[in-house]
């Protein structure tokens, strides 16, 4: 058995609902799904320190941990208590220290480069934007003095991420857990094709052109699964297509599962933006985990990596073309069985085991001299 220390500066659970904040747990209890004894540090300042204490006593007398891994916020870390004031601005680098001190292999999954596109300035105050993109740039340099690895989405990503080693750079996309939802009336078990969307609606995730789509093509639904106050904000913008065999729907947890029932596949099919390049959404491995075949809009990484592993179709997101898959799929619905079959048969390559089996294999193929761990 692997013993291995878990990082986050935030206690985990906290924001459960988001996809930054399932990953975290997630993770944790991969590690432990694979043989691993978990030494947490985990939570608000006051509690890290205190956990960076008790691993300290414990390294000093004798206490074998092979490799670390973190989770760090889409905040910078000196900012992370509930107050975003830096009152304990020394716990996580010291708990870097310490790992180093013993030649603990040690990673970090860095989430999120968001703030170093022009978008982070209109959303925040330019002041503010100064100010935390100066933690931003302060964090990647500590992290490539003291970390062997950090981990990020895609390798797409790496290349807008300043100050780090090349060397120091691997990919770990999001997870997913496998589930087997029971049929239910309508999707595979009809003569109409049943698309699928789960998650937020905004002018960040926009899919005019998919839901109009389906109004324009008879013999499909699309349920569109999104949180009330997120729909509430757009309805405007997809009111005309409501007649047109879209339903909205509000669920969440074990409410999913009669959806996923229903689905005969799910939909990535956004808007595409620059961005879009080399994120890799949470919620399409949480669509190949119920084994549902995706389609995704090209010129975005879910629709190239739905391409790549032929997991289901990459479409231009334009009306015409959508129209023109949904009525191939719908007429050839063994076409649709067919990549099911795919995706039920790999599924287990993406789940969040897989990804905690592949950070302990490679820190446990690390030097621990390599460049960045100084």
């Amino acid at each position: 058995m692997s013993t291995m220390v878990f990082h986050a500066p935030y206690p985990l659970g906290e924001r459960a609902g988001s996809g930054s904040g399932v990953r975290p747990v997630r993770m944790r209890e991969a590690f432990e799904t694979i043989g691993c004894e978990v030494i947490e540090v985990t939570g608000w300042g006051r509690e890290r320190v205190q956990a960076v204490r008790d691993l300290s006593r414990r390294l000093a007398e004798g206490l074998h941990v092979d490799f670390a891994y973190g989770e760090n916020s889409t905040m910078p870390t000196l900012l992370t208590q509930p107050h975003h004031l830096p009152t304990h601005p020394v716990v996580d680098l010291r708990l870097l220290r310490l790992l180093h001190r013993h030649r603990v292999p040690t990673s970090i999954f860095y989430r999120d480069i968001y703030w170093a596109f022009p978008e982070y300035t209109e959303r925040v105050h330019p002041v503010i934007a100064a100010g935390t993109r100066t933690l931003y740039h302060a964090e990647l340099r500590a992290y490539r003095r003291w970390l062997d690895r950090v981990y990020l989405p895609s390798l797409q990503i790496a290349d807008y991420v300043p100050h780090l080693h090349e060397e120091q750079v691997a990919a770990l996309p999001p997870g997913g857990r496998i589930v087997d939802a029971q049929a239910s009336p309508g999707g595979a078990t009809s003569d109409e094709l049943t698309v699928l969307y789960v998650g937020n609606l905004s002018t960040y995730y926009r899919m005019t052109e998919m839901v109009g789509a389906v109004a324009d093509t008879p013999g499909v639904r699309m349920i569109l699964c999104t949180p009330e106050e997120a729909w509430a904000a757009v309805r405007q913008d997809y009111e005309p297509f409501l007649e047109g065999g879209v339903e909205v729907v509000h669920r969440h947890g074990d409410g999913l599962l009669e959806l996923f029932g229903r689905a005969d596949l799910c939909s990535l099919m956004v808007e595409p933006s620059e961005y879009r390049d080399f994120a890799a959404p949470v919620k399409l491995y949480e669509y190949l985990g119920h084994g549902k075949p995706v389609l995704a809009s090209a010129r975005t990484l879910a629709g190239q990596t739905i391409a790549q592993q032929d997991l289901g179709w990459e479409v231009p997101y334009e009306r015409e073309a959508l129209v023109g898959i949904l009525t191939r799929l719908r007429d050839h619905p063994h076409e649709v069985r067919a990549a099911t079959d795919r995706v039920q048969a790999t599924r287990p390559e993406h789940t969040w085991a897989a990804r905690a089996e592949t950070v302990r294999d490679d820190l446990a193929g690390l030097d621990r001299r390599a460049p960045g761990s100084a």
